[in-house]
């Protein structure tokens, strides 16, 4: 006889204090695997549960009044130093209120703009950018990914993207659209599958240091050491921040 998790308040309760704590989904079902045994367990099983007890992750009826003045508490006290990220955070712990991130930008914003300007990321002074120099097409491949469409927390239509462009000449080389860009074999096969289509192997790719492209570094260092030009193949890999590849905006 199946037993029935309806009416459990503990269970209602640790919910909703997981994610209060904006625990991810794959974290949850770990504690109710563990915590709740008795059940059955899948993420559509937990997506069910929550949607059974009315817990979301976001809710948008929040009224404007009461999250601005939830903000302006904070800003006024302990959470005067706090950047958005940290305040939405906040808003979710101490007040309950599961607002968007967005809300709570505009509404620092709004109160105390010098602030959140000086506690951005983005403040800090950057280092000017010196002149890119390319010896022609088909030198240096530039591959990163894109995950802005990946839905929240990776899990509802998850759309990821990966490619790859000549940075002499910004022609987009290939362009790949899948449901995840972090995994190296598949971002492997693509890049092969490439090289084998158009007959053309870079001199240099560039890439962030990521675990996606531990296979594609690996076969085109392998590549390039067979054209015998460099003392170390490894070298026709250049590493840079994501932001700097500028592949995929």
């Amino acid at each position: 006889m199946a037993v029935n998790w309806k009416n459990n308040s503990k269970l209602e309760e640790d919910l909703k204090k997981y994610v209060a704590a904006n625990m991810q989904r794959l974290e949850i079902l770990d504690y109710m695997k563990k915590d709740y045994a008795v059940y059955k367990w899948s993420l559509r099983t937990l997506d069910r549960r929550l949607n059974h007890f009315n817990i979301r992750y976001i809710d948008r009826d929040v009224p404007l009044h009461v999250a601005r003045e939830a903000v302006r508490k904070e800003l006024n006290g302990p959470g005067a130093m706090l950047g958005y990220r940290a305040m939405t955070q906040k808003m979710r712990q101490k007040y309950d209120l599961k607002v968007p991130r967005g809300l709570v930008h505009n509404l620092m914003f709004e109160q105390d703009p010098g602030g959140l300007a000086r506690r951005a990321p983005g403040a800090k002074k950057r280092k000017v950018k010196g002149h890119f120099v390319t010896f022609g097409p088909n030198w240096t491949y530039s591959l990163d990914g894109h995950d802005k469409m990946m839905g929240y927390q990776n899990s509802t239509f998850p759309i990821a993207i990966y490619g790859c462009i000549d940075t002499a000449s910004r022609k987009l080389i290939w362009l790949k659209v899948w449901n995840t860009n972090s995994n190296p074999i598949f971002i492997g096969k693509w890049y092969l599958q490439s090289l084998l289509e158009s007959g053309i192997l870079p001199n240099y790719i560039r890439i962030d240091k990521g675990t996606e492209t531990t296979t594609m570094t690996t076969m085109h260092a392998y590549l390039r050491s067979k054209q015998g030009d460099l003392d170390d193949p490894t070298e026709s890999v250049l590493f840079g921040p994501s932001p700097s590849n500028q592949v995929i905006n």
